[in-house]
């Protein structure tokens, strides 16, 4: 029987089923059998407990539609590590900007303009590092659990403690396009997605650790 994980207000499931080894999470409309996505991991294993992860989180990853009101305060309100937002004018930047406490830390990316609309993004983000929030003992263990074993410890390690400006502001690497198992699970923990569905991305490309 299927568990619905998640219902949202724009009419998305996130429908759970489970057989003999495996669980599969498929994001769907409400009222048809369309499907959005499918995410299929080990069954069995203990979702990792933080208050900065959630089916919340991973519903507003683009891939369908969300409410977007969500992401400017789920930042303050302690349920993301990060969030991506966009406006529609500079003036409705500036007054986000404006009411952020010196706690949060932010980059604003270039304009893009796409024919006659501009959009206008900033990424807020606590401040200090991710590894100030989750015990990085606690993700490798997790991932080794699902079977994920395909990444460097190390240099896990030493980006799970960048400061999350350094992330955001891309000077590290570009934490919307990830290429590399590390770089998928610091993405994963900054947008707050639940790591079995990192782990399905990771499986689903054969990701290769980086040396």
């Amino acid at each position: 029987m299927a568990e619905i994980l998640l219902e949202t207000n724009k009419g998305i499931v996130f429908e759970k089923t489970v057989t003999k080894n495996r669980c599969k999470v498929n994001v769907k409309n409400k009222d048809s059998d369309h499907i959005h996505m499918t995410y299929r991991f080990k069954k069995g294993v203990v979702p990792l407990s933080s208050p900065f992860i959630s089916w919340e989180n991973l519903n507003c990853c683009g891939g369908w539609c969300y409410d977007e009101s969500y992401l400017l305060s789920a930042v303050q309100d302690g349920t993301k590590l990060c969030a991506g937002i966009h406006f529609r004018t500079q003036e409705e930047l500036d007054d986000y900007k404006s009411a952020l406490s010196d706690k949060y830390v932010y980059y604003c990316r270039p304009p893009m303009v796409n024919g006659s609309r501009t959009v206008f993004y900033i990424d807020v983000a606590r401040e200090g590092a991710v590894h100030d929030f989750i015990s990085p003992d606690d993700v490798m263990n997790v991932y080794s659990l699902l079977g994920i074993k395909n990444f460097n410890n190390k240099l896990l390690s030493e980006f799970l403690a960048l400061p999350l400006y350094d992330c955001v502001s891309s000077k590290t690497f570009d934490y919307g396009s990830p290429r590399s198992p590390e770089e998928f699970i610091l993405t994963g923990l900054m947008l707050g997605y639940p790591l079995e569905t990192t782990a399905w991305l990771i499986e689903k490309h054969k990701m290769i650790a980086t040396k």
